[in-house]
């Protein structure tokens, strides 16, 4: 949407459907499409540049990553952007630091807004590393009333000044992470930090959890768990899609809120595996 907005200032055609362009661009998110954006790019005889964390971890210029982006070329139904890039953490198995170097500011919300919506959608990595930029960003959707969608917070810098502001701002649901063994203390006390400041735990928070990165399956099954004892939500996210039978059925309990809120996972899970022992061997399981 940025490419767009770059070179329709400067006077060109652009679309999905340009008969014989000048230039093409072709996005891979994922690895497992490499091969089928570098296909695809044979197909045309111009100036084709393939990017995005599936091929490289090329950055567009400057000049395009701050351009508001073309809101006409989808349909969009709200703003959306960056207000800050890169990250203060340097988790391994997060490539953020690699693609987008150390937590810097980006830009001011009223940058990527569009009047003709109500609501905005943040990309950030880490929207509460720079808390006065945080401030600065949510006093702008506070103060026009526009409702945020928000893809995550870190629950360790949680504090009560800023669940004051999420009770502040229009926002259906509040996403952080439980990645690792070593986050538990965090996650615990940021919960209860929450609850005690009138957030509702279970109806508005989730959890991320990364599974199967340097981790056993009991690890992951007890994180699950605890955020379920804690009265709140988890959402399983496979690492680099890796699953097993045995994983597929806690991501399946996990991601399926009316089975997650229904019955403890041992019941969902180890059912399952014992009505399937017939039909694979126990070692597919692990």
């Amino acid at each position: 949407m940025q490419i767009s907005s770059y070179y329709k200032s400067k006077g060109h055609d652009v679309g999905f459907d340009i008969v014989n362009p000048d230039k093409v661009y072709i996005s891979c998110i994922y690895r497992k499409n490499a091969l089928k954006a570098l296909i695809e790019s044979w197909s045309y005889d111009c100036d084709v540049e393939i990017g995005g964390t599936g091929v490289n971890y090329k950055q567009l210029p400057i000049e395009i990553q701050k351009i508001k982006p073309d809101y006409d070329l989808y349909p969009s139904e709200h703003s959306l952007g960056f207000t800050t890039k890169g990250c203060i953490r340097n988790c391994p198995w997060c490539i953020v630091r690699k693609k987008e170097g150390y937590f810097k500011r980006h830009q001011h919300v009223k940058e990527f807004y569009d009047t003709k919506f109500d609501t905005v959608e943040l990309l950030d990595n880490n929207i509460l590393a720079d808390k006065k930029w945080f401030f600065n960003n949510t006093d702008f959707l506070v103060n026009n009333k526009l409702k945020l969608i928000e893809n995550g917070m870190d629950i360790r810098l949680i504090d009560v000044d800023i669940i004051q502001r999420l009770k502040e701002l229009k926002c259906d649901t509040f996403h952080f992470a439980f990645d690792s063994m070593t986050d538990e203390k965090s996650v615990i006390d940021g919960i209860k930090l929450l609850k005690l400041n009138g957030i509702n735990i279970r109806g508005k928070v989730f959890f991320y959890v990364l599974i199967g990165f340097n981790t056993t399956f009991e690890e992951d099954l007890y994180r699950i768990k605890l955020l379920r004892k804690l009265n709140t939500n988890a959402y399983a996210m496979p690492y680099n899609q890796i699953k097993t039978p045995l994983i597929s059925d806690l991501i399946r309990y996990c991601n399926r809120k009316w089975i997650y809120w229904s019955c403890e996972p041992e019941e969902y899970i180890y059912g399952k595996y014992k009505m399937r022992a017939n039909k694979r061997k126990v070692g597919d399981y692990f």
